[in-house]
């Protein structure tokens, strides 16, 4: 009977020993976790903010070719509308001096 109850004693002494390191692997396990989510969590962040400036740099550069392009066809029309002035301002005026002494 003593024999028993010493190997009831053993056992339960080796399951709770079997607990408590199972407890302890759980919270190290969840440690490892949370800080594993911290460093996903960093690389994502970093990863996104990456994707970000890559983003703002190409859209900064269309937007400064579609400006250059915009300034390039202003001065096209701009010197144009110079050009059709230079050639058409004499018959303009001659046409405006002949409608003003008719009247």
């Amino acid at each position: 009977m003593e024999q028993l109850i010493k190997t009831i004693i053993d056992v339960d002494k080796k399951a709770r020993k079997m607990t408590d390191e199972s407890k302890k692997q759980l919270a190290e396990s969840k440690i490892a976790i949370a800080q594993r989510v911290e460093e996903l969590d960093k690389k994502y962040e970093e990863s996104v903010e990456e994707i970000i400036a890559l983003t703002t740099e190409d859209e900064t550069r269309k937007v400064e070719e579609r400006k250059a392009q915009i300034d390039t066809d202003y001065a096209r029309a701009n010197q144009s509308l110079d050009n059709y002035y230079k050639e058409n301002k004499d018959q303009w005026v001659k046409e405006l001096v002949e409608q003003t002494i008719a009247e």
